[in-house]
């Protein structure tokens, strides 16, 4: 599930912003977001919930982080 609304995303906002899935494990998956809007956009927090919303993914992003020229995101999975 989390694969395909990655491609999901992707298939709406690559190349501007590109999610790529780094690690899923139990309840918690990290994802790395980049491409070329990353610095210049002001909603790029957005795009982190788009992964969400997008798909049918019960989550919640749990924490970020920002590197380099990239952010990783960590969602949680939710069972309700």
């Amino acid at each position: 599930m989390i694969k395909e609304a990655i491609e999901k995303f992707n298939s709406l906002h690559d190349p501007e912003v590109k999610a790529e899935l780094v690690e899923s494990e139990g309840d918690h998956f990290t994802v790395r977001f980049s491409g070329s809007l990353l610095g210049r956009s002001c909603g790029i927090y957005d795009y982190f919930e788009d992964l969400i919303y997008l798909s049918d993914l019960n989550a919640r992003v749990e924490k970020y982080e920002e590197r380099e020229d990239s952010f990783y995101v960590r969602y949680r999975l939710s069972t309700r």
